[in-house]
C-alpha cells in the first residue's frame, strides 16, 4: 500500500477525485498498480477497482517493458500489468486513426490543391 494517511489532505483529495489518467503504463511494474488500487480502496472504503474511480491507462504496449533489476526474462514479463490480477478487469481500447498524420495529410492536400 502507499503511505497515505486516511485523514491527510491527500486522502481527502483522492476521495473527491473523479478520474485518474495514468500514462506510460506498460513500462511500470504491476506492483505500482496493485498498491494504488489497494490504497484507493482503503481510503475510499470501496472494494471496486481503484476505489471506484474511473481510471484511464495510456501507453504503447509494443514499447519497453518494466525494468526488473538483475531480473531475467521471466521476471520481467511477470512484472507487466498483464500479469497482474487487475488486468482481467480492464477494458482495452485501441486507437485506430493517427490524428497527427491525418492533420498533416489535410495540410499537404490543401497546399497541393491551392
Amino acid at each position: 500500500m502507499c503511505n497515505i494517511g486516511a485523514r491527510s489532505d491527500l486522502a481527502a483529495l483522492l476521495r473527491l477525485t473523479g478520474l485518474i489518467i495514468w500514462d506510460e503504463v506498460p513500462m511500470q511494474h504491476k506492483l505500482c498498480f496493485e498498491a494504488v488500487n489497494r490504497t484507493l480502496q482503503d481510503i475510499r472504503r470501496c472494494n471496486k477497482l481503484f476505489g471506484g474511480i474511473p481510471t484511464l491507462f495510456g501507453g504503447d504496449f509494443a514499447q519497453i517493458l518494466p525494468v526488473v533489476k538483475n531480473g531475467n526474462r521471466g521476471q520481467t514479463v511477470d512484472a507487466c500489468l498483464q500479469a497482474s490480477p487487475i488486468w482481467p478487469h480492464l477494458r482495452v481500447l485501441s486507437l485506430t486513426e493517427n490524428m497527427r498524420v491525418r492533420g498533416q495529410t489535410n495540410k499537404i492536400n490543401n497546399l497541393c490543391s491551392g
